[in-house]
């Protein structure tokens, strides 16, 4: 197949830590409005630039909301843009302003103006998996989250809270990283995920203990 355009896919993966750095989002609607939300969730400052917003925007106290056209010096300081306006120019004005900067800039729907692209994640508790068809389909992005979800029980959630919190101690184990790691694969390939979704904790204490030679008391994750 020739379409004139790879398939791909040569977007590198991230999680980012986004607490306290600044994002600028520019544009007021509901496109915006989401991206607000989940930026916000993620613990990020946000500061939106646009004539007008949306009272979902307008809402939200923890949001810095500049009701003006955008100007260049708004990304000064920032880690993050994202453009969500329904102006090419002004898209393309951000988008070239965030290039000179050296700034990531994301601009909705406009992968050819975008240094990231934003994946459709499915979201389980601590469990978050990123989706990307590489910006050739959004929609199949959309698809494959809502199969992929229906896949992750609460189950998945539990087991993830469990390894979590055993974490700390399987470090502090002797041994290095390699056979840190050998116990959790040893956990994860066991019988501790049947039981979490039968809600047989004793069984699930039990497969611990034959892991890591102590109990641990998991009343707090499977009352």
């Amino acid at each position: 197949m020739d379409n004139g355009k790879s398939l791909e896919n040569t977007y590198f993966p991230i999680f980012v830590d986004l607490r306290g750095s600044l994002v600028v989002v520019v544009g007021g609607g509901m496109v915006a409005a989401r991206k607000v939300e989940s930026l916000v969730k993620a613990g990020a400052s946000v500061m939106v630039i646009a004539p007008k917003v949306v009272p979902e925007i307008a809402s939200l106290p923890e949001v810095l909301v500049e009701t003006r056209e955008y100007e260049e010096d708004d990304l000064e300081g920032a880690q993050l843009v994202i453009a969500a306006t329904d102006s090419e120019v002004i898209n393309r004005q951000v988008s070239e302003d965030a290039r000179q900067r050296n700034i990531f800039c994301n601009v909705v729907d406009r992968p050819e103006l975008c240094s990231f692209i934003v994946p459709s994640v499915v979201e389980r508790g601590p469990i978050k998996v990123a989706i990307s068809t590489g910006g050739f389909s959004p929609a199949l992005s959309r698809r494959l989250r809502l199969s992929i979800g229906n896949s992750i029980g609460d189950e998945y959630v539990t087991m993830a809270a469990i390894l979590g919190t055993i974490r700390p101690l399987v470090r502090s184990m002797p041994g290095g990283s390699d056979d840190h790691r050998r116990i959790f694969e040893l956990l994860i390939d066991s019988d501790l995920l049947d039981a979490i979704r039968t809600g047989d904790r004793p069984r699930a204490e039990d497969v611990l203990f034959q892991a890591l030679g102590m109990r641990i008391d998991l009343r707090e994750i499977m009352p």
